[in-house]
């Protein structure tokens, strides 16, 4: 059985980093300065990350101010438009503009390329995982000034979504988590879903983690078992209903196991959280504890204690 704590999406940003951006971007600081700064930063918050006893990150972290930012800026066709809430949070995202007809350009490589830089030199032993919103999402969440249909939109976003995901594959992470937090807000398109996902697994069939969050899956598991995942990442600090379903259901992916709230400021026990794995642990081989999605809502002091009892609810156990 394999136990570990992972992140997932990323994490709230330091008040620290956040004023160092904001100089860089006001012309304040010049780009080496601030590139030695931000390595300063990240080290030390990756440190404490893992110190925590996380093993798996999204190599993101807090360098995205949403989850459609760097796809929105370098995706062929898309801009970015004006702020909306981020499903029903006190956090905002610009919505993608699609314009003209989208196609991939490098949008997360770059970003990669410096986080493990970081993390090599600074001899930091962590599993790198890669964010990407998912194609289905994407499509709910954009402003469609350019195509006559979903169908033709959903294709091409997933299409550029896809070969990211295999340019990053190749960069080297562990594993490509995909957002869908669409796919438990309203009833979902299968057809859509479906068309959209073959481009996705045409390109990567291998360490594909879909992550759900605000809300209940279960009702959708037959048309996820469908596709060659690795793992599912299910809500169970919101939505503890649709655990007993997962555990009936027949899938046989890894589960992460989304039972640390990251819209709360109550810091789950450690004995809550081992409850939790166990229970798991009938069903699944393999378990991520994670929180139930980004932790961008909450204080950054928050985060940390929250972390930390994620790595004492997973230290000890069982991995092999």
């Amino acid at each position: 059985m394999i136990v570990e704590a992972a992140l997932v999406g990323g994490f709230p940003r330091p008040f620290n980093f956040g004023r160092l951006m904001s100089r860089y971007r006001d012309g304040k600081l010049d780009q080496e300065t601030y590139e030695k700064k931000l390595e300063a930063e990240l080290t030390k918050a990756l440190t404490k990350i893992v110190n925590s006893g996380v093993s798996i990150i999204p190599f993101n972290m807090f360098l995205w101010d949403d989850i459609f930012e760097p796809f929105a800026s370098s995706f062929e066709g898309i801009e970015r438009g004006g702020l909306y809430r981020f499903l029903d949070n006190n956090f905002y995202y610009r919505i993608p503009v699609v314009k003209g007809r989208v196609k991939h350009r490098d949008a997360t490589l770059a970003t990669l390329k410096t986080v493990k830089e970081i993390i090599d030199r600074g001899e930091i032993r962590v599993k790198i995982k890669a964010v990407i919103p998912g194609p289905y999402t994407f499509l709910r969440m954009c402003e469609n000034k350019y195509y006559s249909s979903e169908e033709e939109l959903i294709v091409d976003i997933a299409e550029a979504l896809g070969e990211e995901a295999k340019r990053l594959e190749e960069s080297g992470v562990s594993l490509i988590e995909i957002h869908e937090p669409m796919l438990v807000s309203e009833k979902v398109d299968t057809g859509l879903f479906e068309k959209a996902y073959s481009r996705i697994t045409s390109k990567v069939s291998k360490g594909l983690w879909v992550q759900t969050y605000f809300g209940p899956v279960s009702n959708f598991l037959e048309e996820l078992s469908r596709l060659k995942l690795d793992v599912i990442g299910v809500d169970v600090a919101e939505a503890p209903e649709q655990l007993e379903k997962v555990l009936s259901s027949g899938v046989e992916w890894g589960i992460g196991l989304g039972a640390v709230d990251s819209r709360s400021t109550k810091v789950e026990t450690v004995k809550q959280l081992r409850t939790l794995i166990k229970k798991v642990s009938e069903k699944f081989d393999k378990i991520y504890l994670t929180p139930n999605a980004m932790m961008d809502f909450i204080p950054v002091s928050i985060a940390y204690e929250k972390i930390r009892r994620m790595g004492l609810a997973v230290g000890g156990l069982k991995n092999e």
